[in-house]
């Protein structure tokens, strides 16, 4: 409510001042998370801990709403390390959903709220034709920090970003070929190492906040009241404005002037003012700049504004103090993150793994898993293409390609990372610090727990039909892993996936020998290989091999070739008259945006000092339709540059669309199973023959 009284009796310049500085705003929808704290200074640093204390929490958000949240542990982070020694998220490609599935009514995939933007991963180009299709699924640190744009701490380090098939067996030798002997390529993400670096200084126990950008707030409309930076700067603005009124109107009273003094008789007017100010997020209900005035304990409390605005981010800065708890607090009702680390797994085609950062005791936990739900197991199933011939008003015939929904070929890679059982629709899909990275072994030392109820949003779940609450849009289960045995410091952490996953891997196992390319090593490896000797295209075309091959543009400078925009095409039709066409070259860029150009091999030697050394064309590619066939086309290659005494690392390659070993049907996919002992009766949905 409004205070009433403050200006009795007479009318206030206050009062008009303000209103000229008061932003408008006309926002709708109802605010989920409403935000509020108390200010006051920063916390002192805390002691350095002892490595043996967890370094990070799961616990309770300080964000009233949101839910779980991840906090600093027993330590400070100073500006610029990483959260974590040894950690680094996985991404998983998800992609064309729309495409295979979007058809679907029961389609719900919550894992759109905790997908990142695929094309700023290096390589997720290179997976569809257009890469806005693909989902990049950040199941670590990336799917649980939540954010308070105003008060970001941590930041994504683009140059830990790796790819790589993790104990693939690749046989990286100086010969021209490579072979890959592992039949767990295709079944886990090449994507890999995505860890998070402080961005200004963490103290210990702080929540940590990540950016999900403004546009997430802007188009999501139960968040249409969340102050945006901008809306903190206005604030900012206002503020300043009142500092200049107060301090104005207390130096004409302490002058003795009072005919421009703003109220006199009144010594708390000054509180009086900023609490009007704080009460105007009840008047303009909808709008952010409102929600972005600061509330302070008490009310009116104009000193804590003055060291808001000394601070660096202003008014943004105003839950700072609320954002940080007490690590004993946290030790107690909080669940470690941190007891894992990543690590490339010792079991045999496994990928990476996790291991035990310290020593565990039988019965402790090992990590918590917060889950997303997936109601539908469809949802991840891949169709087969087929052509719908449509014929048109001009009595020519339109091809479409769509998907072939009586015909599904494949499972998306993500399957592999989640719960499921054989009598239920629903998938529950881990997420937290490494624990996608944990792998099988039928004598685990981890075993699958249900978490107690106060650390899950919604355990009430559990006792009903998924057809109930499965399209939500909001996480609500976890589970926790926890000690069969005790644990030594180092030692790779495992779950039993369940007897059907492990018959399914090992039909997989039998068959893998028969179905994969062994000639086939994707882009991202072959550009580690810089001793490996290329092919030319009489010995085997790159491009037969889901390949592209590419020359990078400071050799073709030194080469004295000189990319042209366009290339001139001259031809000669049947009456023998010759036409000229101007070709637009397209452009072609690696993952650090440095040009290439698209090139071949026709010879490789060997100079008197014994470097390898490439004869190279360099080309356009061009694509042209058959005028009687539309959905026929047919392909020419312009040389336009001749390339001598190349060296390898002039070469760049990029795999073709949907080439990768996780596209391919024959990878494998099967979901890790709940224990028949902790599935609610209640979902079970599905028929089993």
């Amino acid at each position: 409510m409004m205070r009433m009284g403050i200006f009795t009796g007479r009318k206030s310049p206050f009062l008009s001042q303000l209103a000229a500085a008061v932003p408008s705003s006309s926002l709708v929808a109802f605010l989920l998370l409403v935000i509020s704290s108390t200010i006051s200074s920063p916390s002192p640093p805390s002691p350095s801990p002892s490595s043996s204390e967890c370094g990070m929490y799961l616990a309770p958000s300080t964000i009233p709403g949101a839910g779980m949240g991840v906090f600093a542990g027993h330590h400070d982070i100073q500006k610029g390390e990483y959260l974590l020694s040894d950690d680094g998220d996985l991404v998983i490609p998800a992609y064309d959903m729309n495409w295979h599935v979007g058809h679907d009514k029961r389609y719900s995939f919550l894992w759109e709220e905790y997908t990142w933007k695929a094309a700023s991963f290096g390589g997720m180009k290179e997976e569809v034709e257009n890469v806005k299709k693909v989902k990049a699924c950040s199941p670590g640190l990336g799917a649980v920090i939540n954010c308070m744009l105003s008060l970001v701490n941590v930041v994504d380090d683009y140059g830990s970003r790796q790819m790589g098939l993790s104990g693939s067996g690749i046989n990286d030798t100086i010969t021209t070929t490579t072979t890959l002997s592992s039949p767990g390529i295709g079944s886990y993400t090449p994507y890999f190492g995505r860890r998070w670096k402080a961005k200004r200084y963490i103290t210990a126990g702080m929540e940590i906040y990540g950016n999900y950008g403004q546009g997430y707030f802007t188009s999501r409309r139960d968040y249409d009241k969340i102050p945006l930076k901008s809306n903190y700067k206005e604030i900012d603005k206002i503020l300043k404005k009142y500092q200049s009124i107060i301090t104005s109107s207390s130096s004409s009273s302490s002058t003795g002037n009072a005919d421009d003094a703003v109220i006199d008789g009144d010594s708390d007017w000054k509180g009086d003012l900023l609490i009007f100010l704080q009460s105007l997020n009840s008047i303009w209900d909808l709008s952010r700049n409102m929600h972005a005035i600061p509330q302070t304990d008490p009310p009116g409390d104009s000193s804590a504004v003055d060291w808001l605005l000394k601070q660096k981010g202003g008014s943004g800065m105003q839950h700072y103090n609320s954002s940080i708890r007490d690590p004993e607090w946290l030790q107690a009702n909080g669940r470690c993150m941190d007891n894992i680390k990543d690590g490339i797994s010792k079991i045999p085609d496994a990928g990476r793994g996790a291991f035990a950062r310290r020593a565990l005791t039988k019965g402790s936990l090992v990590a918590p898993v917060p889950l997303i739900h997936i109601p539908e197991r469809k949802t991840f199933t891949i169709y087969d293409k087929k052509k719908i011939i449509t014929n048109k008003k001009d009595g020519t015939e339109n091809f479409e390609i769509v998907a072939d929904h009586e015909n599904p070929i494949h499972h998306q890679l993500l399957l592999n990372y989640c719960f499921g059982h054989k009598e239920s629709t629903l998938l529950l899909c881990p997420y937290g610090l490494l624990t996608s990275h944990i792998n099988h072994d039928s004598n685990p030392n981890t075993k699958v727990v249900w978490a107690i109820d106060d650390q899950m949003a919604h355990p009430e779940w559990r006792d009903k039909p998924v057809e109930e609450w499965g399209t939500l849009e909001k996480a609500g289960l976890s589970f926790n892993f926890v000690a069969l045995r005790d644990i030594k410091e180092g030692e790779e952490i495992t779950v039993d996936y369940g007897r059907e996953w492990g018959r399914a891997w090992e039909e997989h196992i039998q068959s893998f020998e028969n179905r994969i390319n062994e000639n086939y090593v994707p882009a991202f490896e072959l550009n580690k290989m810089v001793d490996l000797n290329l092919q030319t295209i009489e010995e085997r075309d790159y491009e037969n091999q889901g390949l592209h091959l590419f020359c990078r543009n400071p050799y073709l400078e030194w080469s004295g070739v000189v990319p042209r925009e366009t290339i001139l095409l001259k031809s000669t039709n049947k009456e023998g008259n010759e036409t000229t066409t101007n070709i637009n070259r397209t452009e072609y860029n690696d993952w650090d945006e440095h040009q290439i150009f698209p090139c071949r091999i026709r010879q490789r030697y060997t100079t008197n000092d014994g470097n390898t050394l490439y004869f190279a064309e360099v080309f356009e590619r061009l694509e042209m339709k058959l005028q009687q066939h539309e959905e026929v086309s047919i392909t020419q290659d312009l040389v336009w540059g001749i390339l001598f005494d190349v060296p390898r690392d002039a070469f760049y390659f990029e795999d073709q669309k949907y080439h990768r070993h996780h596209h391919q049907i024959w990878s494998f996919r099967h979901d890790m199973r709940v224990p028949d002992d902790i599935f609610p009766e209640v979902w079970k949905n599905r028929r089993v023959s």
